[in-house]
């Protein structure tokens, strides 16, 4: 009797690693239609600037190590690691039998041309990750490699676990240099086929994964910008995962049968950006009339139906590193008085850009900043563009930037403030050569990033943090509006969608959809 019941046993558990729990469903196979919201700006982790390429790049790339849906570190393409007493060197163990997805073989080499190109002449935009930490790179084996450092940093791993540091193919980033942007190569689960701009990207499965044969045959990533027909794509089976779903939209896609929600609060603060290095945004008084000027409550309770929340910061409460700042409350009389003192008492006209269906309700939350600012007498135009030539236009240097207020998200891929604070806002991180639009500069506060960078204490390290945060909000660079919840939507028959509160929705190798 117990040799039949073990029996019994093993055929039981071998039917539910075929089938899912769901039901007697086949998880191999099929095709993934994913409509997103945005097209990526590039395909190349180094140099690419936005969650949509980021989306993308984390299914065909892979790095040393990984968030988990925690938000902790787990081990990827390093199976362990060690710090040394002193903080300065790090030395990982690489997964052995790890192929990129043109034949070439992971090992400690590829790593370092990795970390070389990083803290190289090159300088990719995402550079700063790695710059002002990393010495050099050492092979101790082929499996083996140490990371020296300048200084100790408590957020190294949280740096590598960061989406520009998907590895590249080595063979690959020789024979195509900057073309990588668009021939992507990594160890991922899936494989780049082609990329039409501002249509879609189609993906395939890598048969060679090392982690196991990949569930889904085929992804294609639409570029969708209209959130309504994003919401009809769902509904209709035209696609089995969206993004950014608009809050309106929520209560009756929950009565839907066919379709199931995921909320998650992110770590995307969106905010509208204020050009510094232009009259009369180079007066604090002015860059605080704007941020009294507009109502935030009003707009998470209108514009997002109460499904994002109010903040006061650049650094969402998710963060490691935030600090809970007072902020700035709507008071259009004190902006008025502030314009006034600033020699604007009639106001003065601006321009204002928005993307439309990069973030949600994106445009519609530039509508009404619009309005509100034109009630304190700032009469501003309001414009769009598709994203990419949107991330050119605020990219030019201060001379060529016709940027004057701008909308934008930030999301720290590194789960953690500095990620934040160093990039936006510290004088070396002036775009082109960084991500600071707002030509933003200030001593005092690249100071206190430097300090709590260089901190060797936690307590140290959160004081540095917390003045650095507080006086940003005094300076004011940024209208700082809210922190969004990623709502997405897909279909009952699609399982383990990874939806990160780094607001990263996208697939892996378990990934499986229902026959």
């Amino acid at each position: 009797m117990k040799r039949f019941f073990n029996l019994f046993l093993l055929i039981l558990i071998s039917c539910l690693l075929i089938f899912p729990a769901s039901g007697l469903a086949r998880v191999s196979g099929g095709t993934v239609t994913y409509a997103a919201g945005a097209d990526p700006d590039r395909l190349d982790p180094a140099n690419a600037e936005s969650n949509p390429s980021e989306a993308v790049n984390r299914m065909m790339y892979e790095n040393l190590v990984k968030f988990d849906e925690k938000l902790r570190i787990v081990p990827g393409l390093a199976t362990r690691w060690e710090q040394s007493k002193d903080g300065m060197t790090w030395t990982f163990f690489l997964r052995k039998g790890v192929k990129f997805h043109d034949g070439t073989p992971f090992h400690a080499e590829s790593v370092k041309v990795f970390i070389e190109r990083m803290i190289g002449p090159e300088k990719p935009s995402r550079a700063g990750l790695y710059v002002p930490f990393v010495n050099s790179v050492e092979i101790v084996d082929d499996f083996t490699i140490k990371i020296h450092l300048k200084t100790p940093f408590a957020f190294f791993l949280n740096n590598l676990a960061h989406s520009a540091s998907g590895i590249i193919s080595p063979t690959a980033l020789k024979t195509y240099g900057k073309d990588i942007a668009r021939k992507p190569v990594g160890t991922g689960p899936f494989k780049f086929v082609e990329w039409v701009h501002g249509d879609h990207i189609t993906l395939i499965r890598n048969d060679d994964y090392w982690g196991g044969k990949p569930n889904l045959d085929k992804i294609i990533i639409k570029t969708v910008k209209e959130d309504s027909t994003r919401v009809m794509m769902l509904q209709s089976g035209d696609a089995h995962l969206i993004v950014r779903i608009p809050p309106e939209d929520v209560p009756r896609l929950e009565k839907d049968a066919k379709i199931k929600l995921d909320s998650t609060e992110t770590l995307r603060v969106l905010y509208i950006g204020i050009n510094c290095f232009k009259k009369p945004f180079t007066d604090i008084r002015v860059r605080q009339a704007l941020n009294y000027a507009v109502d935030k409550e009003a707009i998470v309770k209108n514009i997002y139906q109460g499904r994002a929340l109010v903040s006061s910061g650049i650094v969402a409460p998710l963060t490691t590193g935030h600090v809970q700042v007072q902020g700035y409350p709507y008071d259009p009389e004190k902006a008025k008085k502030l314009l006034a003192e600033a020699g604007y008492p009639n106001g003065f006209k601006a321009k204002l850009w928005s993307p439309q269906g990069r973030y949600p309700k994106d445009f519609e939350m530039a509508q009404v900043v619009q309005q509100q600012l034109k009630k304190v007498g700032i009469d501003c135009t309001l414009d769009t563009m598709e994203w990419a030539a949107y991330l050119a236009a605020t990219r030019k240097p201060p001379e060529e930037n016709e940027s004057e207020l701008f909308l934008l998200g930030w999301a720290p891929s590194t789960a953690e403030a500095r990620w934040i604070l160093y990039p936006l806002f510290t004088t070396e991180q002036w775009v082109p050569k960084g991500n600071n639009r707002s030509f933003y500069s200030n001593k005092e506060f690249d100071e206190l990033v430097a300090k709590f960078t260089r901190a060797t204490n936690k307590a140290e390290m959160d004081k540095y943090l917390k003045d650095a945060q507080e006086l940003l909000i005094r300076e004011a660079p940024s209208i700082f509006i809210l922190v969004t919840k990623e709502t997405i939507g897909m279909s009952k028959k699609l399982h383990g969608v990874i939806n990160s509160p780094l607001e990263l929705t996208y697939f892996d190798h378990q990934t499986y959809l229902e026959k």
